[in-house]
């Protein structure tokens, strides 16, 4: 499943909506104040990328309410975060500077950053002391 997070309603019941519109499968969680949807992986490639650019689209506004109510905020707390599902099905979450945050989501699909912190999230809780190479070969 493709994991999709947002922290404020008014993009999460648009996101809903959106998926209920083009028949996409998803499940609903509510994990901390924060909004997680899964969709199937089996997902046409096309819509996919539908997928990917609405939801892009959804966390710039996710940004820009978070900016507005900073601007709101007198403590002035400011971080982005993921949200990550280790192999015993807790959860846990990594804060992100926001400025970081921006950048990486700006170049990278949620789909292709999701991988990214699944394979370091599955190399801390399976550690490898060899490099890629070195397994390959077989090398100990």
């Amino acid at each position: 499943m493709f994991e999709y997070v947002l922290f404020h309603e008014k993009p999460f019941n648009l996101f809903i909506s959106w998926l209920k519109e083009k028949e996409v499968e998803h499940q609903v969680e509510m994990v901390d104040e924060n909004y997680e949807i899964r969709v199937p992986e089996d997902i046409d490639d096309d819509l996919l990328d539908e997928l990917e650019e609405r939801y892009d689209e959804l966390m710039d506004m996710t940004r820009d309410i978070s900016n507005d109510e900073e601007k709101a905020n007198n403590e002035g707390y400011h971080m982005a975060g993921v949200s990550v599902t280790l192999k015993d099905g807790s959860v846990s979450y990594a804060d992100i500077d926001p400025e970081v945050m921006g950048r990486v989501i700006s170049v990278v699909s949620a789909k292709e950053f999701a991988q990214i912190v699944e394979a370091i999230a599955n190399a801390v809780e399976n550690p490898q002391s060899n490099t890629y190479c070195q397994r390959m070969r077989g090398d100990c």
